[in-house]
Parts: structure tokens; C-alpha cells; sequence
């Protein structure tokens, strides 16, 4: 009777167990309560060849400032439209006045500091005010759970915003490796991220630039989503009856 006992204690954890989330779907599993973590900061983006920004250029007089920007001048109140560029493939720009500009490589605040630098020591305006953006900042997203491009309306964005903008994953996306593929000066990498590990946090893809390509890979076998849920709902069938079965030999022992 207590071996009975037993085997059937045994088997009821089991069948808990198989109804519980996987724990290949935990995030982060290594990350403590109560424990600190230093935290980096995130990262300007430089500039590269083919991103499109724009600049404005303002100051107290507004026809000081007109002659650098090219698409509308200025109006009642000192409104100026912004002017937009691409940068070449040399990493350059052609801005009004001041000629090429190599912008490649630099963050859009050294952009804004060297043209308001130039043009205060050219004479053109003696306090200007810069305002530089890049336009095309966005993340491409390919999986199982999404296909997508996320645009970004901010100055940066980290992998896990990005995974939770393009819906939580599930049991056949595999997120112990998820590749992210950056291009830099001409060269593309593939780096490997673990979700479930606060490393993630240290990685030079955690927070993302311009044009990655954030690729979720499916987990082994994939199966059609109707035999998904049919999995889903049967699994736990499957598994009492094992129990079930294994339970009754065993006590017949």
C-alpha cells in the first residue's frame, strides 16, 4: 500500500509538471530578485552611408537662417521646414553654404555640433540653433511570430522591446538563440543573443541600430498552427494515460 502511495504522489507531480510552461520559455531565468545589476547605457548611433536625415537650422532672425534650409525657407513665427539628406556612399552630404559635409561614422550630435561650429566661425549667424534626426531608423523582424519592420521613434531601442513589439514568443520559437545581424563599414555580422540569460543585457547587439535584422529561429519540428493547438490540448491526455499506465505495471510488481 505505501509503495501504491507512493507511485501515485510520484504521478500526480509529474502531471503537474507537464502542465506547467516549459521552462525553455522562461526569460531570463539567471536574474535574481533583490540583487543589482550594473546597467549600460544606451549607445549614440553613428551615421552610416545611405541613412536619411534632416536638418533645420534656426535663429533669432529667421532670414539669417534661410539660406541653410532648402526646403521652405522660413515663415510667420520663425517655423522652418527641415531639409533632408542622404548620405552618400563616401559618407557625405551636400548642406547649403557650407559644402560637403562627411558625416559618416558620427553621432547626430557631433553632426549638430560641427554645423552650428561652422557657421558661427563663417560669420553667418552669431547663436544657431541646430536641430539634426535620423529618419530611417528601423528594425527588421523575421520569425514564426512575426514578420515585420518596427519602426523607431526615438533615439534608441533594445532587443526586448523590439521581441515584445513583435509578440511574445512561443513554444516553437527557439530563445536560447536568437541571431541579430548587424552591418557596419561594409561588413555584416551574425551575433547569437540567450534571452533566458542576463548576458543579454552586456551584448553589443542588446541595444539595436539602424538596419538590424532581428531573425527569431523556429525550434526543431514545426507543425501547422491547427496541429499546434490539437498538441496543445492532447498533451495532457497523453500524458495521465502514460501515468496512468506506468502506475498500474509498477504496482503490479
Amino acid at each position: 500500500m505505501k509503495k501504491l502511495n507512493l507511485l501515485l504522489t510520484v504521478g500526480l507531480i509529474a502531471l503537474f509538471a507537464s502542465c506547467t510552461t516549459p521552462g525553455r520559455l522562461t526569460y531570463l531565468k539567471d536574474m535574481k530578485y533583490g540583487q543589482q545589476y550594473a546597467a549600460q547605457k544606451a549607445p549614440e548611433l553613428k551615421l552610416q552611408p545611405e541613412d536619411k536625415i534632416s536638418i533645420q537650422v534656426f535663429s533669432s532672425d529667421p532670414q539669417l537662417a534661410a539660406p541653410f534650409n532648402t526646403t521652405g525657407g522660413f515663415t510667420e513665427g520663425a517655423q522652418v521646414s527641415a531639409s533632408q539628406y542622404t548620405i552618400d556612399n563616401q559618407g557625405n552630404i551636400d548642406f547649403p553654404v557650407l559644402g560637403h559635409l562627411r558625416v559618416e561614422g558620427k553621432t547626430v550630435t557631433q553632426v549638430k555640433n560641427e554645423i552650428a561650429s561652422r557657421i558661427i566661425e563663417m560669420g553667418y549667424i552669431r547663436e544657431p540653433i541646430v536641430k539634426v534626426e535620423l529618419n530611417n531608423f528601423q528594425i527588421t523582424v523575421l520569425g514564426e511570430s512575426s514578420n515585420s519592420i518596427i519602426p523607431v521613434n526615438g533615439e534608441s531601442i533594445n532587443l526586448l522591446q523590439v521581441v515584445a513589439q513583435a509578440g511574445n514568443l512561443g513554444i516553437q520559437q527557439k530563445i536560447t538563440d536568437v541571431m541579430v545581424i548587424r552591418t557596419e563599414n561594409g561588413v555584416r555580422t551574425a551575433y547569437s543573443v540567450n534571452l533566458q540569460k542576463k548576458a543579454l543585457f552586456d551584448s553589443p547587439v542588446f541595444y539595436l541600430q539602424q538596419n538590424d535584422i532581428v531573425y527569431i529561429k523556429p525550434r526543431g519540428l514545426r507543425t501547422s498552427p491547427t496541429m499546434s493547438a490539437i498538441m496543445s490540448v492532447l498533451s495532457p491526455v497523453f500524458s495521465l494515460g502514460s501515468i496512468v499506465s506506468t502506475l498500474f505495471i509498477w504496482s503490479k510488481l
